[in-house]
C-alpha cells in the first residue's frame, strides 16, 4: 500500500512541474535592451495658409453655395455675401457690413473645420441707397477681404 502511495505522490508531483513549467512558458520574454520609441510627431494634414478663397455678393444660398454672382442691387432686393475660409478652424470670423463708410452690421461665424463656407444677407430696403462694403476680419482684427457693392450700379471687388 506504501508503494501505490508514493508512485501516486510521484505522479502528482511531476504532473505540477509540467504545468508549472507550461504556464512559465507562456509568460511574456522580458528584453534587457529598451524599446524601440515610437514617431513622437504625429503624422498631420498640411497647413493650409489662411485665406477667403472665395467671395461673392450673391441672391442666395443654396446647399451653402452662392446661387449666382450678382451685377445689380435693386431696392427691396435680400443681398447674401457667401464666403469660403480656408485654413481658419478655430478661428472666428466676422462679416462686417458697413453703409458709406458706417457700420450697419457685424456677424461673427465660429470656423469649424479646414474649409467652411459662411454667408451673411442685408435686406436693401428703398431707404437704404449707398455704397455697401463687407469686410471679413479674422478674430484678431486684421483684415483677410473687403468687397463693396453699389446699390443698383455695378458691383465693384477689391482683395487685400
Amino acid at each position: 500500500m506504501l508503494h501505490i502511495y508514493l508512485k501516486s505522490t510521484v505522479l502528482l508531483l511531476l504532473t505540477s512541474l509540467t504545468t508549472h513549467a507550461w504556464a512559465e512558458e507562456r509568460l511574456p520574454i522580458t528584453s534587457l535592451t529598451p524599446p524601440i520609441p515610437a514617431a513622437t510627431a504625429p503624422v498631420s494634414a498640411p497647413m493650409l495658409t489662411p485665406q477667403v478663397a472665395r467671395a461673392a455678393f450673391t441672391t442666395g444660398i443654396t446647399a451653402r453655395e452662392p446661387d449666382s454672382q450678382l451685377a445689380r442691387v435693386s431696392a427691396g432686393q435680400t443681398v447674401y455675401y457667401f464666403t469660403e475660409l480656408v485654413g481658419l478652424q478655430g478661428h472666428v470670423i466676422t462679416h462686417r457690413w458697413e453703409k458709406d463708410g458706417a457700420f450697419q452690421l457685424g456677424l461673427q461665424f465660429p470656423v469649424g473645420g479646414q474649409r467652411w463656407r459662411v454667408h451673411s444677407s442685408k435686406m436693401m430696403t428703398p431707404n437704404l441707397p449707398g455704397t455697401w462694403t463687407v469686410t471679413v476680419q479674422n478674430d484678431d482684427g486684421t483684415t483677410l477681404r473687403q468687397d463693396t457693392d453699389r446699390k443698383s450700379t455695378r458691383l465693384n471687388s477689391s482683395h487685400e
